[in-house]
């Protein structure tokens, strides 16, 4: 009999919300869509696992554009390129910043799957496995590191709560302790981080013959000042500008006013636009988006980490046998969650029992582990 696996997400699903984990490893259900912030993260470390294994930034760039070649029906083709430009972007800034600081790459990307032993006894588990997939193993001034990435959208600047959160982080002390498994000695975890951006395409003004914004008003007619010019302008016949304005409209307006209802006509910025004004604004202040820094981790995290795993899945027994799959209810636990909607809808398939027939817009997984493919 296969054993089940017991992974870092799955061990913050549970400790989240008992009820988040029976949908995503009990019924095996997700969302039909990844979310936004899932995608980049799998396309960026796809990008990032290329050019560990060639350096060579143009093959991890196009590993991300492959990633994104298959376009879903219900994300526009514009909302789609936008998003796999980011990423691609982000992978080749990541690429250009740390050129002159390259790791040796030991394994990337690499899985693990071994027996869960109880820490107290040293005999393994009859139900439960432990399983993952280590970012990268690499040697960095001679010490030997586990690696981790993560694409996130918080503040990582030196000093930020971002950096005291993963001291305690117990995904990479798990990676600590397969490391060993697997035959390493890592001294500690090396987090590289990618920080998505904040600045978005913007708009870019349509521009007349002569180079000026169109500026309309809400029934679509261009807007001049509104006031008489001190001199002639543009738009006065003649060539003697030094007179007063004979068209006492003033030159067109140059500035939208949604008070007064004008506004700018423009397009949407198109894909390369984007890239290269996130390009832009990564050379300008790459430490903004990129941070490397090692966390040491003691023998005796490793240890507190081996007993809370063994607890960890004897709580999962204990609802597996009782059917005890309670919800965590909280700003925390529910605002991102994509079955809150599950939960508030009184269906009667939100029962211990997995239901016949899968909610719209949500799919049955044939491995309920996507976190290790």
């Amino acid at each position: 009999m296969s054993k089940e696996r017991i992974t870092h997400s799955r061990m913050q699903s549970f400790k989240l919300c008992r009820k988040k984990h029976y949908w995503e490893y009990e019924v095996g259900m997700r969302k039909e869509l990844d979310a936004k912030a899932l995608r980049m993260g799998s396309a960026g470390h796809e990008g990032l696992d290329v050019f560990k294994k060639t350096g060579d930034p143009t093959l991890a760039v196009e590993a991300v554009a492959k990633w994104y070649f298959l376009q879903p029906d219900s994300i526009s083709s514009w909302d789609w390129s936008i998003e796999s430009e980011t990423v691609q972007t982000l992978v080749a800034g990541y690429c250009w910043h740390w050129e002159q600081s390259p790791l040796s790459v030991i394994t990337s990307e690499q899985p693990f799957r071994f027996p869960l032993r109880n820490p107290a006894s040293d005999r393994p588990s009859r139900l439960f496995e432990r399983a993952g997939k280590i970012d990268g193993i690499v040697l960095r001034g001679g010490r030997c590191l586990v690696l981790e990435h993560k694409f996130i959208g918080e503040d990582i600047s030196p000093g930020s709560s971002y950096w005291d959160r993963l001291r305690l982080d117990q995904q990479c002390t798990n990676y600590i302790d397969a490391a060993r498994e697997l035959g390493h000695n890592p001294a500690g975890v090396l987090y590289d981080l990618i920080r998505k951006p904040t600045i978005k395409p913007t708009i870019v003004p349509i521009l007349d013959d002569d180079g000026l914004k169109i500026i309309l008003d809400q029934d679509g007619n261009r807007v001049r000042r509104g006031s008489a010019a001190t001199k002639k302008c543009r738009f006065c016949e003649g060539v003697d500008l030094s007179g007063p304005c004979s068209c006492k409209l003033g030159p067109w307006r140059q500035s939208p006013d949604k008070q007064k209802g004008f506004f700018l006509k423009g397009r949407q910025m198109t894909p390369t636009e984007w890239s290269n004004r996130l390009m832009k604004d990564i050379g300008e202040r790459p430490d903004w988006y990129y941070q490397r820094q090692e966390v040491t981790r003691l023998d005796g995290d490793v240890n507190m980490f081996l007993y809370e795993v063994w607890d960890v899945q004897q709580a999962i027994r204990t609802a597996q046998k009782e059917g005890s799959w309670y919800r965590t209810v909280n700003l925390g636990s529910c605002t991102y969650c994509p079955f809150f909607s599950l939960c508030v809808d009184n269906n009667p398939t939100n029962t211990g029992t997995p239901p016949h027939k899968y909610p719209e817009g949500f799919v049955k997984l044939n491995d309920v582990h996507p976190e290790l493919q």
